[in-house]
């Protein structure tokens, strides 16, 4: 059981501390040259931006990478039908994306005016929820839709997955990546039009569950080599920035293999062991979901209060928002956390249940 631990803290490490740096790009935002983010200070930072690039390939493709890792363990501990486990992910995902859109995303974003992807400038309530309701204004929540038709869909293959089929399901993945650019690419509704690349990902991630026992074993210096190579992959993707959809069917899974390998390699080192062991970690491990749902919009609350005091200092800015969008997402997350144990409990004895 110890040997097991070890063979995925490496994967629970890349989760943790890609989601911790989502909160980091979403406080950069406001400083780089992006066509798709209207809300700027007016000052563009060639580094944030150069960053912002590098992250827009490895932050979401490893997390998506390491679900596709984890379902294939779920499915040797897991003796689940393939309806229980698409109900599982609606629980899980779905169910979330309307209980904060509704109850968070939408009233803060119309109170506070925020431009946003999907959301009509100057949209009032109804027309918020609306576009919610759609999946079109979804904001940071978009990967709650696109992790779940990505899912969707290996379910739907299971029986290839469980026969190691991996050749064949290569295959149809692609195939499968190339309809959706082709012909869901304008797609407005629920983000069927964002999961092409992200399928590519997940699939890799069983791939590497697959035959992870034979890569563990490779030697540090080939895996630093391979790291190495990686980086230096995402850097030609930032400098270049291909235009081309398909350059993403490489570009994010070479970002999710990269954070994988170097975690891999970072998870015996002394130092981090040390850093792992500590009551902020563990709190912010077994909480990440619930401070990434809730940690919108505070980028945008804390930009426009800094933003007269020191935007025009780009990387002090960023970093104090980014202080402050982490601790006040512990704290919103913890509170979510109490309010939903209460509401349970309320619930149990209303009915007559006992809490176990």
């Amino acid at each position: 059981m110890a040997n097991k631990k070890f063979k995925i803290s490496y994967i629970a490490d890349a989760k943790m501390v890609c989601i911790l740096l989502v909160f980091l790009w979403h406080c950069m935002l406001f400083y780089e040259d992006n066509q798709y983010f209207e809300e700027s200070v007016g000052i563009i930072s060639p580094t944030a931006t150069f960053i912002g690039n590098i992250f827009d390939i490895t932050l979401i493709s490893t997390f998506v990478f390491c679900s596709g890792y984890l379902y294939v363990l779920s499915l040797s501990n897991h003796n689940r039908s393939m309806l229980q486990s698409t109900g599982e992910r609606v629980k899980r995902l779905i169910v979330p994306y309307y209980i904060i859109g509704t109850i968070w995303l939408v009233p803060f974003y119309t109170l506070l005016d925020i431009k946003a992807f999907g959301r009509p400038d100057g949209a009032g309530w109804a027309e918020g929820y609306k576009c919610m309701a759609l999946g079109q204004f979804s904001d940071h929540l978009w990967f709650l839709w696109m992790l779940f038709w990505v899912t969707l869909f290996f379910i739907l293959l299971t029986p290839l997955i469980r026969k190691n089929m991996m050749a064949l399901m290569f295959v149809i993945t692609v195939a499968a990546a190339l309809c959706v650019d082709l012909f869901l690419g304008d797609f407005p509704y629920f983000k069927l039009s964002q999961i092409a690349s992200y399928l590519i990902c997940f699939y890799l991630g069983m791939l590497f569950c697959k035959y992870a026992v034979k890569i563990e074993a490779l030697s540090k210096s080939i895996k630093i080599t391979i790291t190495l190579l990686l980086f230096a992959v995402l850097i030609v993707y930032a400098v270049l920035l291909p235009q081309h959809f398909a350059f993403k069917y490489v570009f994010r899974p070479a970002g999710a293999l990269f954070f994988v390998f170097f975690f891999m390699l970072l998870s015996k080192n002394s130092i981090w062991s040390k850093i792992y062991k500590t009551k902020y970690y563990d709190t912010f491990i077994r909480h990440q979901m619930n401070i990434y749902l809730m940690h919108m919009p505070l980028p945008y609350v804390f930009s426009r209060i800094l933003r007269p005091y020191i935007g025009h200092i780009p990387w002090l800015c960023i970093l104090t928002s980014f202080i402050l969008v982490v601790t006040c997402g512990m704290i919103l997350a913890h509170i979510s956390i109490w309010i939903e144990k209460k509401t349970m409990a309320s619930v149990r004895k209303l009915y007559g249940y006992k809490n176990e």
